[in-house]
């Protein structure tokens, strides 16, 4: 007899994802590190994920992320969110999780 061995991979996602492009503007507290105004590649409950060409983001840094931004909107709303995770691309960019709180 012999036996099988099988893996199972479990998806870890507390929410199904939707890929939606949404217009966000993600804004580290450290000052000295660039803001910038980028695209989702996908949404859920939970989270948003981006690609960008910054380099400065890691896993548990505090930023500011304003939805649907609008660079003429006089109401500004952000909240405060956690990227949780960073990883290297294969076209040389970063895709970042970032968790809402």
């Amino acid at each position: 007899m012999s036996a099988k061995l099988e893996t199972v991979t479990h998806d870890r996602r507390s929410a199904p994802r939707v890929k939606l492009s949404q217009t966000i503007r993600v804004r580290p507290f450290d000052l000295r590190l660039s803001e910038e105004v980028c695209t989702t590649a996908n949404i859920s409950r939970t989270g948003l994920y981006i690609a960008t060409s910054f380099q400065h983001y890691y896993a548990g840094m505090n930023v500011s992320v304003a939805r649907n931004f609008q660079p003429n909107d006089s109401v500004r709303r952000e909240e405060t969110v956690k990227i949780v995770r960073v990883e290297k691309l294969n076209d040389g960019k970063w895709g970042v999780a970032i968790g809402i709180l």
